[in-house]
């Protein structure tokens, strides 16, 4: 049986929006929290992590490669599309992923009460087990942005093989 890790990284900055009701992307959720995230697509940087650490684990070219951000067809873009394509090139792998474990580290908004429903959201993406746990940057220059950490643990083949 073979075993791969991929890590996967993101941040996005997030600037006070005009409009109280504006919400960011976080794991597929919209978060009403009167930030808004720039961005070239939809700026979900749970998504982004999450596909890198898939692309990473199987050795393929990470997010930047197969979805540049000076593609116009990008601009705007569900980020659950880059993780369907991640999960394609998984599947096709003949990898299973065993396991996806997400840091998020943001002070606004906080994720705690929205744990859950990420996890059922990237749930349906993966059909694997999904942790994640939010942080915060603890007063450091970072305060204005959410940084994503995730590590996927893949397997491939049979013991019996």
């Amino acid at each position: 049986m073979e075993t791969r890790i991929g890590h996967g990284y993101d941040l996005h900055r997030l600037e006070t929006a005009t409009d109280s009701d504006a919400a960011i992307m976080v794991g597929g959720v919209v978060v009403k929290c009167g930030l808004h995230i720039v961005a070239h697509s939809d700026g979900d940087a749970v998504m982004h992590a999450v596909t890198d650490a898939l692309l990473s684990a199987i050795g393929e070219q990470d997010i930047g490669e197969i979805f540049p951000d000076t593609s116009p067809e990008n601009k705007n873009r569900d980020s659950g599309e880059f993780l369907f394509e991640a999960m394609d090139r998984v599947n096709s792998g003949g990898w299973a992923i065993s396991n996806v474990d997400i840091t998020v580290v943001c002070d606004q908004p906080k994720i705690g009460s929205l744990r859950e429903q990420i996890c059922e959201n990237l749930r349906r993406y993966i059909v694997a087990p999904v942790n994640i746990k939010g942080k915060t940057h603890e007063g450091t220059d970072r305060s204005g942005a959410i940084e994503v950490h995730v590590v996927a643990l893949l397997q491939r083949g049979n013991k019996h093989e």
